[in-house]
């Protein structure tokens, strides 16, 4: 179990997972789809986890762009994040009910049966996780789920790291975590704090 997992109760997914409660949160998500809609990474029958989703706001919008498309997700309460998720997807969600590490250290099988992903994704979720975790989430990534591409939405400037915080934002090394398996193809602006914010996406060498 990862360090402030504690810290996150089901009435967070209020605060962060509804639709569309915060508009700068879907502008983030609205951001995210574009940018990945103009990789043309987005592809008819492709597989798509989204890992900590909350609503899966950001899954509504790649949604809108192409709906002929596999979705997961896993997040902490699956009726906290259901109840904050737009009607449109709600049933079309794969959906794990556990936290990250975790579901990274199980058995892959019972999570993916027969799929492949071929796009993951982590928006504003790895930050809110200790660095450790983070170390073995990625390795799982690296070494056992293998996705074809990786998008990020994460803090990438160390001046906006801040652990004492109640959901902590933490600054995490992915290039140097993901360099060995994983080659960086595109970067895309946050309006929402850019300093602090950046969109990456990576595929596997």
């Amino acid at each position: 179990m990862s360090k402030y997992k504690s810290r996150f109760n089901e009435q967070y997914q209020d605060r962060v997972g509804h639709f569309p409660k915060y508009q700068f949160l879907t502008n983030n998500s609205i951001e995210l789809a574009e940018f990945l809609n103009e990789t043309g990474v987005i592809k008819d029958g492709m597989t798509i986890f989204e890992i900590g989703a909350a609503g899966c706001r950001n899954l509504k919008y790649i949604h809108d762009l192409n709906n002929n498309i596999n979705l997961f997700a896993n997040d902490l309460y699956e009726s906290a994040s259901k109840k904050n998720m737009h009607e449109s997807i709600s049933g079309k969600i794969n959906f794990i009910e556990m936290d990250t590490l975790s579901m990274f250290e199980s058995d892959m099988s019972s999570i993916l049966s027969d799929n492949k992903i071929d796009l993951l994704i982590s928006s504003d979720h790895l930050m809110h996780i200790d660095k450790l975790s983070v170390i073995s989430i990625l390795n799982h990534i690296n070494t056992k789920w293998k996705p074809k591409y990786i998008c990020l939405r994460e803090l990438l400037s160390k001046s906006g790291e801040e652990i004492d915080r109640v959901w902590p934002r933490v600054y995490h090394e992915y290039d140097k975590l993901l360099s060995k398996n994983y080659k960086l193809i595109s970067k895309g602006d946050c309006s929402n704090r850019p300093e602090w914010y950046e969109l990456l996406l990576y595929k596997r060498i």
